[in-house]
């Protein structure tokens, strides 16, 4: 009797055991609030699956993976436990299907640009968005620039397996940087494959053609005059083909707490593609969060290009702007044929994805403030890398974030140094999305 208890109480808290764990097997998946959205575009990102064991971390995963497509203001989950198992009931509030706006950009080459502008947000209920804008400078000079700009996003679909990004924009200024008048097209395609969550190939096409002005075939503010055009004709048409990879290991990709991105991507230009010019750019994207505590984030990124071989004088790096060195004004001498920039960031997150709502509409905003220092280093053809020129600044301020631009800048500060001489300008900056996204293609 003594042996029978102990086995009885034994035989009882595993059974108890199994029930429990059984307990936690998804038997159903429900979506609650898809009004616009395809059930299909999300269940095809969706990490629990039915039949299987329910995970707090794939939903964390998952989350972050919804949130990321920019067409939800809000994503949580429901988990309801019965001795059948667990049904996850997925509820959504979906951003609106379009955004009429003022399209505003502040790039270091044409200024403040403001126009018309509306993203489709989520097209066929797929998750992809479309943007069509026409803007128009309004500072330093009113109707200097001119553009006109289609932005498409394709996330990844169930019988699809790349991500697609194309932008098509037309343009029509008096170049300040370049000192010419340009008027030119520029198109790009980049198509992104996933190997797993942290492991990506992306694969890049683009077509650039330019107008010659005759007026101003040479750039003369360099060290060495520079020919601005190389075609025989009356455009310049310079194509590019390109490759590379992509480990990011980013929780998300708006507004990132921790992870990395690091990208390396080699571009062939030029004549090997029966265009004008010959060179090749090698681009090192390195960007880092390192969480410092529940709202303390340090950011840093580095951008390095590298461009040998016969380039078109409109295609030289120029710093100077919110987008690639803040506080400095853009200057046509403050440029290169190579260069590297960096940033240091302290970020402060006062709050983050406070929900907003009117009637059936939803969004979401954030609050952060800021504090770092921008390092520029930029040299020519011919020039060793310790000859280039080198700037700081350092700056502060605060970041608003909300949906489609992602991250609304306003900065104030001051420059350090340049070379080996101090420099003391104060200035202010607004700009959109992040810094190290818009660095990219800082001064369109």
């Amino acid at each position: 009797m003594k042996i029978i208890r102990p086995l009885y109480i034994l035989i009882l808290f595993t059974l108890t055991g199994l029930t429990a764990h059984s307990s936690d097997k998804i038997i159903r998946i429900e979506h609650s609030g898809l009004k616009k959205t395809g059930k299909e575009t999300v269940e095809c990102r969706l990490e629990n699956k039915e039949g299987c064991e329910y995970s707090e971390e794939k939903w964390q995963e998952e989350r972050n993976t919804l949130i990321d497509l920019d067409i939800f203001a809000d994503v949580q989950l429901n988990v309801d436990k019965c001795e059948e198992g667990t049904t996850l009931t997925y509820c959504f509030k979906e951003l609106p299907s379009y955004i009429i706006y003022p399209a505003m950009k502040r790039t270091d080459q044409d200024g403040l640009m403001v126009g018309p502008g509306i993203t489709f947000m989520n097209i066929g209920g797929l998750g992809i968005h479309e943007e069509i804008l026409s803007r128009y400078t309004v500072v330093p000079e009113v109707m200097r620039a001119k553009e006109v700009l289609s932005y498409t996003r394709i996330p990844k679909l169930n019988k699809i397996p790349f991500t697609a990004e194309f932008t098509l924009s037309y343009f029509e200024s008096y170049n300040a940087l370049k000192k010419y008048d340009e008027n030119s097209c520029y198109s790009q395609l980049d198509l992104y494959y996933r190997f797993n969550r942290t492991l990506r190939a992306l694969a890049t096409g683009s077509a650039f053609y330019v107008k010659h002005d005759k007026e101003n075939p040479v750039f003369t503010e360099v060290s060495r005059d520079m020919e601005m055009f190389y075609g025989s004709g009356d455009w310049d048409y310079l194509p590019s083909a390109g490759a590379g990879f992509i480990i990011d290991t980013r929780e998300r990709l708006m507004n990132p707490h921790r992870g990395i991105y690091n990208e390396y991507r080699a571009t062939v230009y030029g004549d090997k593609l029966g265009g004008d010019g010959d060179f090749i750019e090698y681009i090192w994207d390195f960007r880092a969060y390192i969480p410092a505590g529940e709202k303390h984030i340090i950011h840093t990124n580095l951008l390095g290009r590298y461009r040998p071989g016969t380039i078109p004088a409109y295609e030289l790096y120029h710093v100077g702007g919110v987008n690639s060195l803040r506080v400095y004004e853009p200057d046509p001498s403050m440029c290169g044929q190579h260069e590297a920039l960096g940033t240091l960031e302290y970020r402060y997150e006062l709050f983050t994805h406070k929900q907003v709502s009117l009637w059936d509409m939803h969004g979401y905003y954030g609050l952060q403030f800021v504090a770092g220092f921008d390092n520029a280093v930029q040299w020519i053809k011919g020039d060793r890398y310790n000859k280039g020129t080198y700037y700081n600044s350092f700056y502060a301020g605060i970041h608003l974030l909300v949906p489609v631009l992602e991250r609304v800048r306003f900065e104030f500060g001051y420059s350090g140094f340049e070379n080996d001489r101090y420099v003391f300008n104060f200035g202010a900056n607004m700009g959109w999305y992040e810094k190290a996204s818009a660095q990219r293609r800082r001064v369109r």
